[in-house]
């Protein structure tokens, strides 16, 4: 097995072990590192086979749920999360209207005192914040003009 190979596959098990990395991931940082080598696009090759093969990459749908869920937890919307999934090689999740909203109005109050009183360019910012953390249309639009 040639030094490149042996290197590729050492290097997957490092990228491994440190947190789970959908295929694409792996392909995407495999080949910056070993692209200028002689057989480097077959060493990327087999050693994503060779990972496949050990079962160290995980059902993508999984991956993606957990991704998901971290990124729920940190207020991103749903457009955000399925545009990084997307990013990262992995399927969309579906929504949930009702946690969006959730989010939605925690960020807000998060923002503005309990019994404030929202202008019309305070509704305005409020949609440009959410739209910006990645909420649907339909989402901003509930805080906007029924909960607010």
């Amino acid at each position: 097995m040639s030094d490149t190979k042996t290197a590729a596959k050492r290097k997957i098990m490092d990228l491994l072990a440190t947190r789970e990395h959908s295929e694409q991931e792996l392909r995407s940082k495999l080949h910056g590192k070993f692209v200028d080598e002689e057989d480097g696009l077959e060493a990327i090759e087999e050693a994503i086979s060779f990972a496949s093969e050990k079962k160290w990459l995980g059902d993508p749908a999984d991956h993606a749920s957990r991704l998901a869920e971290t990124l729920h937890r940190r207020n991103k919307g749903i457009c955000y999360i399925n545009s990084y999934l997307e990013e990262k090689g992995l399927p969309a999740v579906e929504t949930d209207s009702a946690l969006e909203l959730e989010k939605a109005m925690a960020i807000v109050m998060n923002k503005f005192e309990e019994n404030y009183k929202f202008s019309r360019e305070d509704k305005a910012r409020v949609g440009r914040l959410l739209a910006s953390r990645g909420f649907d249309s339909e989402t901003v639009r509930k805080v906007i003009y029924e909960k607010l």
